[in-house]
């Protein structure tokens, strides 16, 4: 389920797509492609945000994509500051406290494509993002009809650690994370925290040593705590679906635990037995996380 994914070989299918440059405040810019979808149905747009060390030609993202695009949305896939895609024009890297930058994106798109409002889906460290982005108060963002997190690390300790956990995904996980922050021309990894990114040799090591210094935490307990998922969802006022597996090798199913759903009445819960982190594949053509986030898009939609 993970692997199929994180880096299944045989990419979906999508039409020609347009490419973005969605600037952010500080000069950085957000590559996005722009896909259309062939009869237009007065659908939302529909916002899409891969993972760590991810991009829009994630599996999952592609996916995601060509079903929503088949249920008459048009889909933008909105690539990280610091990932690939964004890397020509980025002097920084993304973290999980970064959502200002998702927030700042959907500020400077034209009113021609998110007049009928927007939905947003995030995976893994992107669903973080997003949920973090809708406990926001702000004015400045278009409608925001919906939204979906997939697999998002609520607890960022127990995912650090889940990752290094694993002797073969959490070592590969590692080695893409520290190439891709080393990779970016920055203006905010001075020499000393470039040494400790060379030298990381776990996940929470490289979080406490490179990213929660660089960024201006005091600690990676702090760096944890003030960018907690968990604690975004009571202020959560848009329909959101969490959609988690109970056999995720990243964000454990535990990290729901503690969570008082009573104070979070914005957001449905969805825990499935086999989805590995991100996957969700049965027997149908669209993968069941693909199925549910087109339904509950739809419905959303519906209520406007």
């Amino acid at each position: 389920q993970t692997l199929r994914a994180l880096r299944w070989p045989i990419p979906n299918r999508l039409p020609p797509g347009h490419r973005l440059w969605l600037p952010l405040a500080d000069g950085d810019a957000l590559a996005a492609s722009l896909h259309l979808p062939q009869r237009m149905a007065r659908q939302p747009l529909a916002v899409l945000v891969h993972g760590m060390t991810g991009s829009e030609e994630d599996p999952y993202l592609r996916e995601a994509a060509v079903g929503l695009l088949r249920r008459g949305f048009p889909v933008l896939r909105l690539n990280l500051r610091g990932s690939a895609p964004s890397r020509a024009r980025s002097t920084s890297h993304y973290h999980l406290g970064r959502s200002q930058d998702l927030a700042e994106a959907l500020e400077v798109l034209p009113q021609a494509l998110t007049g009928q409002g927007v939905v947003l889906a995030g995976w893994s460290l992107g669903g973080a993002l997003v949920l973090q982005l809708l406990a926001q108060e702000t004015t400045a963002l278009p409608p925001i009809l919906g939204a979906a997190a997939i697999c998002p690390p609520l607890q960022p300790e127990l995912a650090h650690r889940a990752i290094d956990a694993q002797p073969i995904l959490g070592r590969a996980l590692l080695a893409l994370y520290r190439q891709e922050v080393l990779a970016v021309p920055a203006r905010d990894l001075p020499e000393p925290l470039r040494q400790a990114a060379l030298t990381a040799t776990s996940l929470v090591e490289f979080e406490a040593t490179v990213t929660a210094p660089r960024f201006g935490y005091p600690s990676y307990a702090v760096y944890c705590e003030m960018n907690r998922a968990a604690a975004a969802l009571p202020r959560i006022r848009v329909p959101t679906l969490l959609l988690m597996a109970e056999d995720d090798p990243i964000v454990p199913i535990d990290s729901l635990a503690g969570i008082d759903w009573a104070a979070c009445p914005a957001v449905v819960t969805l825990s499935i037995a086999g989805g590995g982190h991100c996957g969700f594949y049965d027997r149908a053509a669209d993968s069941l996380s693909v199925r549910t986030i087109g339904a509950f898009f739809e419905g959303t939609a519906a209520l406007q």
